[in-house]
């Protein structure tokens, strides 16, 4: 099964909820501590996590943007 579409999947239905949403990968790395607080099985896997809320646009840290290289710099294009 494939998380990243099934994520981008979520992400896209909350933004047409007018909601805003981070993916959490790196939580992945935390197992025991995420199973701790939600009193999860320990026979569950946990691959994501997943902000959901409304999003506050005045706030700073929503302010930083990052640098992007061109994608024609690493995609070739085929007719």
């Amino acid at each position: 099964m494939d998380m990243g579409i099934f994520v981008q999947s979520v992400m896209l239905a909350a933004t047409d909820l007018g909601l805003g949403s981070c993916a959490q990968a790196s939580i992945a790395d935390y197992p025991d501590v995420v199973s701790d607080i939600l009193g999860t099985a320990d026979d569950l896997i946990l691959a994501f996590g997943l902000s959901l809320g409304y999003e506050d646009t005045d706030a700073p840290v929503n302010q930083y943007r990052v640098s992007r290289i061109n994608i024609d710099t690493f995609c070739r294009w085929y007719e």
